[in-house]
């Protein structure tokens, strides 16, 4: 008997491996990780703003603020080798736009420059991150799969007008 016939319901073919708290934890990364992003690309043109003109560094905490910088060792044991290597490469991204800014004498189209390079850099790595995440979390891209039924019917209707605009024309 195949898997898929042992289990009663297709909903538990789709859980998760991982324990509760492990998907927590996994929660709470993937969350982090898309606020950081959010905060930093949002509000890129005031916290650029309020740097160029007064030069003050204060507001930067607020905005690179993160859980994954206080998560432990063992909470991050709950994650795959893969999971752990990409989600160093984020917020490794995150900490040197963070000490680039704390640091910097540039000019603000310099830092502006250098923000721009990292901000692309972080929303591919945070794409393979969240694809990372999902899998670990067991979540099926619901997006995807109604675009692809929305596209299958939309091929279907085509065909079906193919066919039928064919055999009116040979009736023509």
């Amino acid at each position: 008997m195949a898997w898929w016939q042992e289990s009663r319901n297709w909903g538990d073919c789709m859980k998760s491996k991982n324990s509760e708290s492990a998907q927590r934890i996994l929660v709470l990364l993937k969350n982090d990780a898309n606020n950081l992003f959010d905060r930093i690309k949002s509000r890129k043109s005031e916290y650029l703003e309020i740097f160029a003109l007064r030069r003050t560094r204060e507001h930067f905490p607020t905005i690179f603020k993160n859980r994954y910088e206080g998560t432990s060792i063992d909470e991050l044991s709950h994650c795959s080798s893969d999971l752990i290597t990409v989600l160093d490469q984020y917020y490794t991204h995150s900490e040197e736009m963070s000490w680039y800014l704390f640091q910097t004498e540039d000019m603000p189209n310099t830092v502006e420059d250098f923000i721009d390079r990292k901000i692309r850099k972080m929303e591919k790595l945070l794409s393979t991150l969240n694809l990372y995440l999902d899998a670990e979390l067991g979540i099926q891209n619901e997006a995807l799969s109604i675009t692809d039924e929305e596209n299958l019917e939309n091929n279907s209707e085509s065909v079906f007008f193919t066919e039928n605009s064919v055999e009116d024309s040979q009736e023509n």
